[in-house]
């Protein structure tokens, strides 16, 4: 996951002033604002840099973004080591430039360019040891309680389903509030992940969207190439959830769409959609539902949280815009499952972490 904080915020802006610094001076490219241009290419690309907490690697080049990634316990190595781990994930970018994808990382090529720059050994190796503690005993006790409500949440027992239902709400708000007080006085960290790849975003991609932003995470629609993107913001637990909340309903709801063209004879892409839509409305006013019983505390905290992660996007987006789709609606469509959503129970089967320290690896 991508980390985000002030602190980190400051940092990104650190590594990106090195880089561009090693651009111009080093590599001898032209660097203009958050752009280098490669003369051999005759095109200019990115200077991205975002912060991650993925185990086992201290950095990485992504082709996909044009992005360097860099481990957040970077933040505590000294300028020697953070430079030369800086050079290397820039080798990857440059011999990605002007190769494409290598058939291994470390191929001839990008040896030949870190010699052809100054850069010896302590770059393209760039070995250290630093290692980062896995510390997530409180995250994976609160993950094992919402598994377990959820699970009972689809009890064929109605009362013992809405009761499950309920408590799992009210224990992610709690553990949401306890995370507020628990960083009061520290610098507060939200995290992003990047999930559902696509081609392009359509009503199902939509209806995920909405329903996830009952589980405390924002939803950024996010665009990189030929390829769409839901990218989720909030806090650890919460995001974790939310993914594999995505992966089920990813095929559920197509099961729901095929039992409804079965049972009610529903076809075309218009029915479709609405009735992915629907199932959204269903779903979250049955949510909404619930939250409205809270009482004036909770109801408070949760207008807190709202805020902390409207804040949140506006740190990690610089300019984000607002879309909105409009489309024709089969009203038969969009009541099936707008019904079919009240009656949506989400059952994920969260994967503890373990609690061990990884070393950590340049890629």
């Amino acid at each position: 996951m991508l980390i985000y904080s002030k602190k980190i915020v400051q940092f990104i802006g650190e590594i990106t002033a090195t880089i561009k610094n090693v651009l111009a001076h080093e590599v001898r490219l032209r660097v203009a604002g958050n752009y280098f241009y490669d003369r051999r290419q005759q095109s200019s690309y990115p200077i991205k840099v975002v912060i991650s907490n993925q185990n086992n690697v201290l950095g990485y080049f992504d082709p996909n973004f044009y992005e360097l990634g860099f481990h957040e316990c970077l933040m505590f190595a000294n300028k020697y080591q953070l430079g030369n781990v800086i050079r290397h994930e820039l080798a990857h970018y440059i011999t990605f430039i002007n190769y494409g994808a290598l058939k291994t990382p470390h191929a001839p090529e990008f040896r030949e360019f870190c010699e052809r720059v100054g850069w010896g050994e302590e770059v393209y190796k760039a070995s250290f040891d630093l290692k980062v503690e896995a510390d997530a005993m409180q995250e994976n006790g609160v993950l094992r309680k919402v598994q377990k409500l959820l699970a009972l949440a689809t009890s064929s027992n109605q009362y013992e389903a809405e009761q499950a239902m309920i408590k799992s709400q009210e224990l992610l708000l709690q553990y949401n509030i306890d995370a507020q007080y628990a960083q009061q006085d520290n610098d507060e960290k939200v995290f992003l992940k990047r999930i559902m790849k696509q081609k392009r975003k359509n009503a199902k991609m939509q209806a995920i969207a909405r329903i996830l932003g009952t589980f405390f995470v924002s939803v950024v629609y996010a665009r990189q190439g030929e390829f769409v993107y839901l990218d989720i913001v909030g806090s650890s637990v919460n995001i974790e959830i939310a993914e594999y909340v995505a992966q089920v309903l990813d095929n559920e709801l197509d099961r729901l769409w095929q039992q409804a063209q079965t049972e009610k004879r529903l076809k075309g892409m218009v029915a479709r959609n609405s009735f992915f839509r629907g199932i959204a409305i269903g779903y979250c006013n049955k949510i909404q539902a619930l939250k409205g019983a809270y009482n004036d505390d909770a109801r408070r905290a949760l207008m807190i949280i709202d805020k902390q992660l409207i804040t949140a996007k506006e740190m990690i987006y610089e300019r984000l815009k607002h879309t909105y789709s409009k489309g024709r609606c089969c009203s038969l469509s969009a009541a099936l499952g707008e019904q079919m959503g009240r009656e949506l129970h989400i059952n994920p089967a969260i994967t503890k972490q373990a609690n061990t320290a990884a070393c950590l690896q340049l890629t």
